[in-house]
């Protein structure tokens, strides 16, 4: 398979992924913001469960804009792009795992392999960034060869 058609379609997966994720980090922080609704006004000063509501419904929001933010950032990412070093908006094949470098998704299941959706700031990023095919670095006391980038 061309190694550009698999990127494009890794992209589209990390797009979907991370709408998925907006999406329930919206609905818990909606769902959050109802019970303190339900719950009413605080019953005095003291009125821990309420707070613990609105805390709760906060670190949903922060999640959601995360979330937000990370879809903004992949939206202007363009797949089509052939690199020649590993930087952001990079597929890269090694000779233990093959990466995309968008954001920190995780792994992705397809029929062409494994793959794992990382960030710029993940470590294994850090240590393969601006390298180029055929370059090794060790990490982790593991030898790890670039094959391909695209």
């Amino acid at each position: 398979m061309d190694l550009i058609v698999l990127k494009i379609k890794l992209h589209q997966i990390c797009v979907e992924k991370q709408k998925e994720i907006l999406a329930n980090a919206k609905e818990a922080m909606d769902e959050a913001q109802v019970a303190a609704n339900e719950y009413g006004a605080p019953r005095d000063r003291y009125d821990s469960f309420r707070a613990q509501l609105l805390r709760k419904r906060d670190l949903h929001a922060a999640q959601y804009e995360k979330a937000m933010n990370e879809l903004d950032f992949l939206s202007k990412l363009d797949p089509s792009n052939q690199n020649k070093e590993l930087t952001i908006n990079t597929l890269v094949i090694t000779n233990k795992q093959k990466f995309y470098v968008s954001v920190g998704l995780g792994k992705i299941v397809l029929l062409e392999g494994e793959f794992y959706a990382i960030s710029p700031q993940a470590p294994i990023f850090q240590a393969l960034k601006e390298k180029t095919t055929g370059d090794t670095v060790v990490f982790n006391g593991q030898r790890i060869s670039i094959l391909e980038l695209v």
